[in-house]
């Protein structure tokens, strides 16, 4: 169950979020189950966030810090998460339905049984990411985004030879 304090710290603003990160480096946000959906948290700093189970569809995490974040089973529905840093973040069985990861660092993310169905992957990168049981993940996603030897593709996808090296 998310901290009530918290979610309501984090709807305030991104800047009064940061500020209490800042001063509360080794805290790890408690965010489980929030309802964030709306919420504009551009820049926000979600390091190792426990967001799993969130609803953050249509929220704006442009540019958000959620490396190492929990977000598994979290519902980010056409949420913008354009350039924002994902690397190393848990997104199992999370619904990225519609979303927008242009130019997203998801170096080393799980997004195994997540969903993918219609997500703009422009610009991502997929290096060392597991996708393998990845849902509605097509070739042309994987295509426009970066990755390399190390990135985990489901069976039905295949690997793009600029992906090489």
């Amino acid at each position: 169950m998310a901290d009530k304090e918290q979610v309501a710290r984090l709807r305030t603003s991104a800047g009064a979020w940061n500020g209490w990160r800042a001063k509360n480096p080794k805290k790890r946000p408690d965010l489980r189950g929030a309802d964030l959906r709306y919420a504009d948290l551009r820049r926000a700093d979600l390091r190792r966030a426990h967001l799993g189970e969130s609803d953050l569809s249509r929220a704006n995490l442009s540019e958000a810090l959620l490396g190492g974040a929990d977000l598994t089973r979290a519902v980010l529905i056409e949420a913008d998460l354009v350039g924002a840093d994902l690397s190393r973040a848990v997104l199992t069985r999370a619904a990225l339905v519609g979303t927008y990861l242009l130019g997203a660092d998801l170096r080393g993310a799980d997004l195994n049984v997540t969903d993918l169905r219609g997500a703009d992957l422009r610009g991502a990168d997929l290096r060392g990411a597991d996708l393998t049981h990845s849902f509605f993940l097509i070739q042309a996603q994987v295509e426009a985004a970066m990755g390399d030897l190390d990135t985990k593709l489901p069976p039905s996808v295949i690997r793009p030879a600029h992906w090489a090296g």
